[in-house]
């Protein structure tokens, strides 16, 4: 099971389809990691504070 298909399930799952998923990787696929529900993509390499960013803007949004 590769990481797409994992998130294809786990979007696919009413329990845990609005569980955030943050897609980091070196490949460049953007598009397809969002069109399967990832909150945000990453491609490698990014500073940390670029995925610091993504999870605080994330929490931000969510309320908390």
């Amino acid at each position: 099971m590769d990481g797409w298909a994992i998130l294809r399930e786990l979007k696919g799952s009413s329990d845990l389809n609005e569980i955030p998923i943050f897609v980091s990787t070196a490949l460049d696929e953007r598009e397809k990691g969002i069109s399967l529900g990832a909150k945000d993509y990453l491609v490698k390499p990014y500073k940390p504070s670029q995925l610091s960013k993504v999870i605080m803007h994330t929490l931000l949004s969510n309320g908390k």
